[in-house]
């Protein structure tokens, strides 16, 4: 009876943190004005126009460079150029891809390293907004030189999750990623965080 108690009173928690992390998404926004930073970063993943949305804030002049992050290794440059419809005298000048980033903590790495190497100290940061709150912690995790100016863009997940078993089953397992990654990057001494960067919670 009493491992009843303790399991059922954890699955209550994790249900309570649950409606947080929903409540956490939705007090998301875009920032307005949005500022001026050094560069721009997309993460790519499920959950669709967050290039659209890098785009447009590389074309309005937010940022000087475009980074994507995790981007597939059997798409080539000019298929991303026809992907997002980047005009050429912009992404022969500022569009950077990264193929080397497999899961969000990669993104996170090589966006650290990407800015490090240009000498940005202000990114703005497209994902999803589902997505967002794990994208903060780890890019916490590698960097506090950098700041961070979130740029969520909402889809379908965020929209009546509570109708659809697919929303539902995507955000419950990003919420479950977000706990795990707060455990091993938020309570850990800051020396031992880049050791982590091969997990494969994407």
């Amino acid at each position: 009876m009493k491992l009843l108690k303790i399991v059922t009173i954890l699955i209550i928690i994790y249900f309570v943190g649950f409606l947080f992390f929903i409540k956490k998404i939705n007090d998301f926004s875009i920032p307005n004005p949005i500022p001026e930073a050094d560069g721009i970063v997309v993460w790519t993943g499920k959950g669709g126009g967050r290039l659209e949305a890098g785009v447009d804030l590389l074309l309005e002049k937010k940022g000087e460079r475009l980074l994507i992050s995790g981007v597939n290794s059997e798409i080539s440059l000019d298929e991303i150029k026809e992907i997002i419809a980047i005009p050429e005298k912009f992404s022969n000048c500022c569009l950077d891809l990264d193929y080397e980033a497999k899961n969000t903590i990669g993104n996170a790495y090589e966006t650290t390293a990407w800015a490090k190497a240009l000498g940005f100290k202000h990114i703005i940061l497209v994902t999803s907004a589902y997505h967002m709150p794990r994208a903060e912690i780890q890019m916490g995790a590698t960097t506090s030189q950098i700041k961070i100016t979130p740029f969520p863009v909402f889809n379908q997940t965020e929209r009546k999750w509570y109708l659809d078993n697919n929303r539902l089953k995507r955000l419950l397992q990003e919420y479950t990623k977000l706990l795990i990654s707060y455990l091993k990057y938020v309570t850990i001494e800051p020396d031992k965080k880049v050791i982590l960067l091969n997990n494969n919670i994407s």
